[in-house]
């Protein structure tokens, strides 16, 4: 008679069972890795539209301007007061010194923040750069999820215009 090679049931509910246990332990870690990386993606969107909005104004030499918009979706998406970033933003330069948005003017528009992302700042709804690539005011906003803990960012743009991002907690 020959060998017959294979596994047996018990070697198979064995086997089950270890990968039943490492799936138990890894998914919940791995849930916080998707959050950490979706957090740090946003946080460095907006660190990208600040950037945008700086060398828009260098290149123009006209003042950009980087806004809450929560009419983002529009023809022609115009700036909204409050301190929630999470609801989008845009990016435009006022190249005909109006103050207000027109269709050429627009540089970028960004949706609101995925998931349960707050973008808040502390008291500014926009950053204005000048022509030599400084800001009108500095800030710090905070980048929290549903998370506690040391899981948020703080995005902090300085008076020359900088921006950089740090961890935070989160309440």
């Amino acid at each position: 008679m020959k060998d017959r090679r294979g596994f047996t049931i018990i070697e198979l509910m064995v086997t089950l069972a270890i990968a039943a246990i490492i799936l138990t332990v890894a998914v919940p870690g791995f849930r916080n890795v998707i959050l950490d990386n979706r957090l740090a993606s946003q946080a460095n969107q907006f660190l990208t539209s600040n950037k945008l909005a700086r060398s828009a104004a260098i290149r123009f030499q006209r003042n950009a301007i980087i806004c809450i918009s929560t009419s983002y979706d529009a023809a022609v998406p115009a700036c909204t007061a409050g301190t929630d970033w999470s609801n989008g933003w845009i990016v435009w330069v006022d190249k005909d010194r109006d103050a207000a948005t027109d269709a050429n003017e627009i540089v970028a528009v960004f949706a609101p923040l995925a998931g349960s992302s707050m973008l808040t700042s502390q008291a500014v709804s926009a950053f204005t750069y000048d022509a030599r690539g400084f800001v009108n005011v500095g800030d710090e906003l905070t980048l929290c999820d549903d998370r506690s803990g040391e899981t948020g960012r703080i995005i902090r743009v300085n008076a020359v215009g900088r921006t950089n991002i740090s961890r935070s907690g989160c309440d």
